[in-house]
């Protein structure tokens, strides 16, 4: 007769934080480039109709992007941090963006 040890439970933030970890470590980038790439051209040709962008262009200003959205977040993070929450909220990320 054999016992079986129960699995410990961990917390719910573990999991979290353990995926936050592995993120950090990745350099590649968060967006895929098919939709962000779409998203420029749609905006592109409501002024420019007929304009070209080259394919470094789109990197740099996805890289560009990316780095303010995750600079955003941090940002609010710190906030929510602030009121004693873990999670951020609309009003998080207003106040970041208010203090830019």
């Amino acid at each position: 007769m054999s016992a079986t040890v129960p699995k410990r439970k961990r917390k719910a933030s573990t999991n979290a934080i353990r995926e936050i970890k592995r993120e950090q470590g990745k350099t590649n980038l968060v967006i895929p480039s098919a939709p962000f790439v779409r998203l420029v051209q749609e905006e592109v040709s409501a002024y420019h109709p007929n304009m070209r962008i080259k394919t470094e262009a789109y990197e740099a200003l996805q890289q560009a992007a990316e780095g303010h959205l995750i600079e955003l977040f941090r940002r609010s993070n710190r906030c929510a941090i602030h009121e004693k929450r873990e999670t951020i909220q609309p009003k998080d990320v207003q106040l970041a963006l208010s203090l830019e």
